[in-house]
């Protein structure tokens, strides 16, 4: 019984390391392009400030759609995760009903 603790314990903190690995891979590669993003513009001298607004909001949008792009797909992945942990989770939970059940017919069977 002890080892069956520990297994689950081991799968819950792989299942919970493997929750939090995307969104460090996401802030990790926003802080990377932000910082790339700052040295292009500080290495051309330009200043987004010195802009109009119209051009200011095409600056804008330009520079956040790979972000924004970098997240979907950040996010389409974790749902796949989370839908294959549920999916393993309830696998778990049948195969526990089943057992369930076997045991009380057992029961059932061995009180005649």
């Amino acid at each position: 019984m002890a080892e069956t603790s520990t297994i689950t314990a081991d799968a819950a903190l792989d299942e919970e390391r493997e929750r939090r690995s995307l969104p460090r891979i996401g802030l990790v590669l926003t802080a990377l392009y932000v910082a790339g993003l700052v040295i292009y513009l500080w290495a051309q001298g330009q200043n987004p400030a010195s802009l109009d607004l119209n051009e200011l909001g095409d600056f804008l949008g330009g520079v956040s759609s790979p972000l924004a792009f970098l997240w979907l797909v950040l996010g389409f992945f974790q749902q796949g995760r989370e839908i294959r942990l549920s999916n393993k989770a309830l696998k778990l939970q049948a195969a526990e009903m089943r057992r369930s059940v076997d045991e009380h017919r057992r029961l059932a069977g061995g009180g005649e």
